[in-house]
């Protein structure tokens, strides 16, 4: 699959950024980001950049939703978090000149926009809106992590890691696979599917269309509690 880490230029287009860096800011409002105008299309299950590269960038979310994650040596998989319109990639590898912690895939039709590290950091010293924003959604990427690490580690059952990583997804509906909820779980596809099962015979949730919909998260949240 193709990574985003190579850049070949005819394959960006060069136009201006009208997506957020965050909840709180518009490039609109902020002339001098000039790096983020390097803009490229990925259709779903495409590579962002890989576990282990050497970051060359960073890469801003204007359209769809990016998974990320790591993998063991034999080959398991655990998802980090969904990154989503606004959002970064490959946040605290740029700034610390480190590999990529994790790798970048899309979950959907995605469009990213790249910055390269210099020019990166050069803007970030030059906009102080920029860097405050910057540093807001780094902030928030350690809150997640925080998040994954009591998912992973203080939830006492896989059917509580489920309900859990449920109760924190952004919206009542999830449109993931058994595997991607298992992973961003720590526990197995087989698990998943059999606390899914009974979550919707007890009426907490309903499938349709291959997406999951919340009816009770009172359930959920007494499961956890």
């Amino acid at each position: 699959m193709p990574c985003l880490g190579d850049l070949p230029s005819g394959e960006l287009n060069r136009v201006p950024l009208v997506a957020p860096l965050s909840r709180n800011m518009s490039f609109a409002a902020v002339p001098s980001v000039e790096p983020f105008k390097r803009i490229r299309h990925f259709a779903k299950g495409e590579v962002v950049f890989r576990q282990g590269e050497q970051a060359r960038g960073v890469f801003l979310i204007r359209r769809g939703s990016v998974k990320l994650y790591m993998t063991s040596g034999k080959g398991r998989a655990v998802i980090l978090r969904i990154a989503r319109a606004g959002e970064m990639l490959g946040l605290a590898a740029t700034l610390s000149a480190e590999p990529y912690l994790a790798s970048a895939e899309t979950l959907e039709a995605t469009e990213l926009a790249y910055a390269e590290r210099e020019q990166f950091l050069s803007c970030l010293a030059q906009d102080p809106d920029v860097s405050l924003s910057v540093a807001r959604q780094a902030c928030a990427n350690y809150q997640n992590a925080c998040r994954q690490v009591s998912l992973l580690g203080l939830c006492r059952s896989a059917g509580e890691r489920v309900a859990h990583f449920i109760l924190n997804w952004p919206s009542p509906v999830l449109d993931l696979t058994h595997e991607e909820i298992a992973q961003a779980a720590g526990t197995t596809r087989e698990t998943v599917t059999r606390t899914l099962a009974g979550f919707r015979k007890n009426g907490w949730a309903s499938l349709a269309a291959s997406k999951l919909t919340i009816q009770s998260r009172e359930a959920l949240e007494k499961l956890v509690a």
